[in-house]
């Protein structure tokens, strides 16, 4: 048979060949990547039920807009990552509109209010405050690397490449300042 072995192709060749119709190069891609949409998907909403849902969306929306895509500007990890993530953002901008209160649901058993009480919003509002003057007394790099992975949520290899750093330094800059600032601040989820 004249079939090919496309799990040995990169997949900047797959999205050529998706470019140009091969359903097999999408399905490839599909299995390659499926662990990577669902744990980029995952740390935006974490819910593993809308997890789940999301990821047939995301590599449809991906395979559509696969003329997006330009080598030159990046690996297709980063790119399909970056998709997965503004997709995971618009499910939580969807739910948060599409969220209504119906009077049966504002006191369920367990007696606490589904709606967040203005305090709440208040503290939220002032600790995020916190952290981002926080970050931004921090000296650089670190002060560069926690506003583009934090505030702008950026990939590592993008702040990397910005920044003119190894990966693994970028990294540890990241995980270290954050491990200070979580202590300092005391916020745990940082």
């Amino acid at each position: 048979m004249g079939t090919r072995s496309i799990p040995t192709f990169t997949d900047e060749q797959l999205i050529e060949l998706l470019k140009k119709g091969d359903r097999k190069a999408g399905d490839t891609l599909v299995m390659r990547h499926n662990r990577l949409v669902a744990r980029a998907v995952y740390e935006v909403v974490r819910d593993l039920a809308a997890v789940e849902d999301l990821i047939q969306e995301i590599f449809m929306k991906a395979f559509r807009k696969a003329h997006l895509y330009n080598p030159e500007q990046g690996k297709f990890t980063v790119w399909l990552t970056t998709v997965a993530r503004h997709e995971a953002i618009n499910h939580l901008r969807r739910m948060k509109r599409s969220r209504h209160v119906s009077l049966d649901d504002t006191a369920p058993e367990g007696g606490f209010s589904p709606i967040e009480r203005p305090s709440q919003q208040v503290s939220k509002k002032e600790t995020w405050g916190r952290v981002i003057d926080a970050i931004h007394k921090l000296p650089e790099p670190a002060r560069t690397i926690l506003i583009k992975r934090i505030l702008e949520s950026k990939p590592f290899d993008h702040i990397a490449k910005l920044l003119k750093q190894p990966v693994d330094t970028v990294k540890t800059i990241y995980y270290r300042n954050t491990e200070s600032l979580r202590k300092k601040l005391g916020i745990p989820g940082l």
